[in-house]
C-alpha cells in the first residue's frame, strides 16, 4: 500500500491517471457539467360542458409557466371549447380581470359580463360555475375559488346558486374517463 502511495506522491497521480502539474483553477480543468432540462410549458386541464349539459369534460392545453398562468388558464375557458361536442360556460366576452391565491383561495376577478351575459338556466350557472371552480383547483396550490366580479363578491351569477363564499371543487359533476 505505501508503495501505490508513493508511486502516486511521486508520478503526480495514481497508477493509470494522467500525471501532471496540479489544477490551476482554469475552465479547462473544471468537469463539464451537464446542462439542466427545465420545461416552461405545462398542460392544464380546462372544463366545458357536454352537450348533454349534465356534466363538464376536460381539455388539456399547453400553456408557458408564468406569473399569469391561472389568468391565461381562465381565458382559455372564456375562449370556448375546440373539442366537438363540448359547449362553452362563459359568455365570450367575459374579461378576466386578475387571479391571485392567498391561504390556497383563488380569488378569480371576471368583469360584468359574466353576470350580465350569463346563460341563463339554473344548469347554466351551476355548470358555469363548476367549470371556474374545478378548472382552478387542478392547481395544487388551489383548494377554494371565490368567484368576483369586477373587484366584488356577488351572491349569484345568475339568481340560482350562492357563490358569495369560497367553493370548492366538485368532482361529481367531471365525466369519468
Amino acid at each position: 500500500m505505501l508503495a501505490v502511495t508513493f508511486a502516486a506522491g511521486c508520478n503526480g497521480g495514481l497508477p493509470g491517471q494522467p500525471s501532471g502539474p496540479p489544477s490551476t483553477g482554469t475552465t479547462e480543468d473544471k468537469p463539464v457539467t451537464p446542462p439542466v432540462v427545465t420545461t416552461d410549458v405545462v398542460s392544464v386541464k380546462v372544463y366545458f360542458a357536454m352537450k348533454s349539459a349534465q356534466l363538464l369534460a376536460a381539455e388539456v392545453h399547453p400553456l408557458k409557466k408564468d406569473a399569469q398562468l391561472l389568468q391565461k388558464t381562465l381565458e382559455l375557458l372564456v375562449a370556448g371549447p375546440k373539442t366537438p361536442g363540448l359547449m362553452p360556460v362563459i359568455p365570450a366576452d367575459t374579461k378576466i380581470r386578475s387571479v391571485v391565491v392567498k391561504d390556497r383561495v383563488a380569488m378569480a376577478d371576471f368583469s360584468r359580463e359574466l353576470v350580465n351575459k350569463a346563460y341563463g338556466g339554473s344548469t347554466d350557472e351551476i355548470l358555469a360555475v363548476a367549470a371556474i371552480v374545478n378548472t382552478l383547483t387542478e392547481f395544487a396550490d388551489v383548494e377554494k375559488v371565490q368567484i368576483l366580479v369586477d373587484g366584488k363578491k356577488v351572491t349569484t351569477l345568475a339568481g340560482h346558486m350562492d357563490v358569495s363564499e369560497p367553493l370548492g371543487r366538485s368532482p361529481d359533476i367531471i365525466r369519468r374517463q
